[in-house]
């Protein structure tokens, strides 16, 4: 009981904690929602950068580092699943559970692991440096204080990943009583569910302030060049791997812009190659998911 209002309450907060920009649909534009509700909730950092970007008209087409707004909806979308299957895996008997294991493995070593290695080494400080640089001293301020409470918030997001790894090994363990292990499983699906909620707020929390605001202070060129880097870092195999995963994100979230958006900044090479890299790598890791 406590667990599911423990649920209940991330994703209530996932819903009211951040103001809201919204995209046009008429015009592709980012705009900020200015609906009572939604200025009431405008406070502190937030009102600031807000300000800043109220005056502004800022397309998504100005803003080029995609791939990590999508690798979170990827991260977002496969957490889910994760939940999904520890709670229909509540039924089974512990010797066929193994392959939870290998889901939390994929889900947190592989794309939690990848998208905090690129926001900590490279994209964080990357734009903290970009927006904590202009002149206007409490806007740089603004900036500085939303990009330590996101920093907190992934940190957060890491912790709920180690447990859930734990978890999975615990849940998994012929050696464990099994009072101890339906704990575990029954923490997985809480704690997967909780995490996608928290790096969804996450998300919208960047969509909202950060988006518009990189596309705002930082030319088209320098962020191609950070794309570029960031795609170097990430590496061939797992670059494949973690394509496919937002196109697949892309696709779930019926967002016609989203996916115009994807199909304008992918390179047509590696679109065409996505069904190939689906059968032969993605669905080798991800597929499990669905047991």
């Amino acid at each position: 009981m406590h667990l599911r209002l423990g649920l209940l309450f991330y994703i209530f907060a996932a819903v009211l904690a951040f103001p809201k920009w919204r995209v046009a649909a008429e015009t592709g534009v980012l705009v900020q929602d200015n609906s009572p509700d939604n200025e009431c909730r405008v406070k502190g950092p937030e009102s600031v950068i807000s300000k800043f970007l109220s005056s502004k008209q800022a397309s998504l087409q100005d803003f080029h580092i995609h791939g990590w707004r999508w690798h979170t909806m990827s991260l977002v979308r496969e957490a889910e699943r994760l939940s999904s299957m520890a709670q229909r895996f509540q039924t089974k008997p512990v010797e066929e559970r193994h392959p939870l294991q290998q889901a939390a493995d994929y889900v947190i070593g592989f794309n939690l692991k990848g998208l905090h290695k690129i926001e900590a080494d490279l994209f964080f400080p990357w734009m903290k440096d970009k927006l904590t640089t202009v002149q206007d001293q409490e806007l740089s301020e603004a900036f500085a204080t939303v990009m330590d409470e996101l920093e907190k918030d992934r940190k957060t997001v890491a912790k709920l990943g180690d447990s859930i790894k734990q978890n999975a090994r615990i849940a998994c363990d012929l050696a464990k009583n099994e009072l101890s292990r339906s704990g575990a499983l029954e923490r997985i699906v809480y704690e997967s569910a909780a995490l996608a909620s928290h790096a969804r707020s996450m998300m919208e929390r960047e969509n909202s302030l950060l988006v518009p605001a990189i596309a705002q202070i930082v030319t088209a060129p320098e962020q191609k060049s950070f794309n570029n880097k960031v795609l170097k870092n990430l590496g061939l195999w797992d670059s494949r791997l973690h394509l496919v995963g937002m196109h697949e994100a892309v696709l779930e979230c019926h967002n016609p812009q989203e996916r115009e958006i994807f199909k304008q900044a992918i390179p047509s090479v590696p679109r065409l190659m996505i069904p190939r890299w689906k059968r032969n790598l993605y669905d080798q890791k991800s597929s499990i998911l669905e047991l």
